[in-house]
């Protein structure tokens, strides 16, 4: 082994442990979190699908602790004494009786070596033939594969031709809720395989299809829509909803074979990455309070991504991701902010009650009533409740209304009247006016009669 694969390997063994030794840890958080990682299998350096134990974790941890990273690498001299008690001769002769029947046990071979008198009974080791098959991919289910083509190495021909997404159980924040407990963060991301460009990359509190969908929104409004999205098999990339988001998109979506991991090489070595570059640099602003929050935790990340991995000489084709994917031509198909909120929006049946009324999220809301007793499709956006279109047959009707019932046994508060504004007054009053003209013709009846009293009294 070279000094290149022990670093490969202490990498690898990095990465695994890198929540463990980044951060101080309570007894049990410790032990769940490392109950986590053993969960997973590994793609190692050497490409072999493994599951780590839980004492091979602990002894990386240890190891960590007392040397460093350097500790982590194999000891050079591990590779060079198993083959030493080997014969050259011997390896190949097991090796080629491997190849030969891939379905032939370590004991087996070591049985037909002695029978065959090409060494002497007990002196090879079952245990040291194993390890030096295993080291050169000499093990029954790699033998027995015959799809050697789909192991290779492939990349996408052109930019948003392939998009790998992946989610990582990334780092720890103080809980927005609990004070004192903390929350895992998960880092959901989308690749273009072409270029490794992370066209979008976000912290969640939650691993959930709402937050897989959002990450993939707000990558398509900055990159436009691939042409296939490449995932595993978790149940958030096998939903129904975000299947039918993929074809309203006009996207092909793959998964990777169960028990073939891999195709996810990418992912795993950016994850890698942000766990060797981000994840230490993040608890250490944490602890000096500088990181509270989901929303500082992106900030940073954000700018660790444009920064620190964007602009990075990629070792493979010997440029930044970010200038493969705007150097390439090949056209970006954009879709319009209102046309992508559309097709984003979780879609559900439901059946209209005799009321017209339907249950949506513990909620009840009122529908047209001609509805009653159909089945309608309700399309909404989770997060935000405050529009829900209802079709049926294709056909869309009025949105959803919250019902708004009042309970029988409480009493209907009085509410005072509204005022009502009134026109500003003239100063007129049709009776008063009334009582001022018989008040006006009285007077002049009197006048009148005076007049007439003195006209008589003038006479001879």
């Amino acid at each position: 082994m070279n000094e290149q694969e022990r670093q490969q390997v202490a990498n690898f063994r990095y990465g695994l442990i890198a929540p463990l030794v980044s951060r101080k840890l309570g007894a049990g958080e410790q032990m769940a979190l490392m109950r986590d990682i053993v969960s997973h299998v590994y793609e190692t350096p050497v490409g072999e699908e493994k599951r780590i134990s839980l004492r091979t974790l602990e002894r990386y941890v240890q190891a960590y602790r007392t040397g460093g990273w350097d500790a982590l690498m194999p000891s050079p001299r591990a590779d060079k004494l198993g083959a030493r008690e080997i014969p050259d001769d011997v390896l190949a002769k097991a090796i080629a009786l491997k190849q030969e029947q891939p379905g032939r046990s370590v004991r087996q071979i070591i049985a037909i070596l002695e029978l065959a008198q090409y060494v002497a009974p007990g002196v090879l080791k079952e245990s040291t033939l194993s390890k030096q098959l295993r080291r050169r991919g000499m093990t029954r289910k790699a033998l027995m594969n015959t799809g050697w083509s789909q192991f290779r190495r492939f990349e996408a021909t052109h930019r948003n031709s392939v998009w790998q997404g992946d989610v990582q159980h990334t780092i720890y924040l103080p809980h927005p809720d609990k004070p004192g407990k903390k929350a895992m963060a998960y880092l959901v991301i989308f690749i273009d395989d072409f270029s490794r460009l992370c066209v979008h990359g976000q912290f969640y509190f939650e691993e959930r299809v709402a937050r897989l969908e959002d990450c993939l929104k707000k990558a398509i409004l900055k990159h436009g829509v691939p042409e296939m999205i490449y995932v595993d098999n978790g149940a958030i990339y096998s939903s129904h909803h975000f299947e039918r988001i993929c074809g309203r998109l006009g996207t092909e979506l793959k998964h990777t074979k169960p028990g073939r991991p891999q195709g996810r090489g990418k992912q795993e070595k950016f994850f890698r990455f942000v766990d060797q570059s981000f994840v230490p640099e993040a608890y250490d602003l944490i602890e000096q309070g500088k990181i509270r929050t989901l929303a500082d935790l992106n900030r940073f990340f954000s700018a660790w991504l444009e920064v620190a991995y964007h602009q990075k000489i990629h070792n493979s084709f010997k440029q930044r991701p970010i200038d493969r994917y705007h150097k390439d031509d090949h056209p970006i198909r954009s879709l319009p902010p209102h046309e992508l909120a559309e097709i984003f929006l979780l879609e559900e049946t439901r059946k209209v009650d005799k009321t017209g009324c339907i249950s949506l999220l513990g909620c009840t809301y009122e529908v047209e009533t001609k509805l009653a007793g159909l089945q309608i499709q309700v399309r909404f956006d989770p997060h935000d409740l405050a529009l829900i279109q209802v079709w049926n047959d294709g056909v869309r009707f009025q949105d959803a209304r919250p019902l708004k019932l009042r309970d029988p046994r409480q009493k209907t508060k009085k509410t005072e009247p509204e005022t009502i504004q009134k026109p500003p007054k003239t100063g007129l009053n049709y009776v008063e006016l009334l009582a001022e003209e018989q008040n006006r013709q009285i007077r002049e009846a009197q006048a009148a009669e005076l007049s007439l009293a003195l006209k008589e009294v003038k006479r001879p």
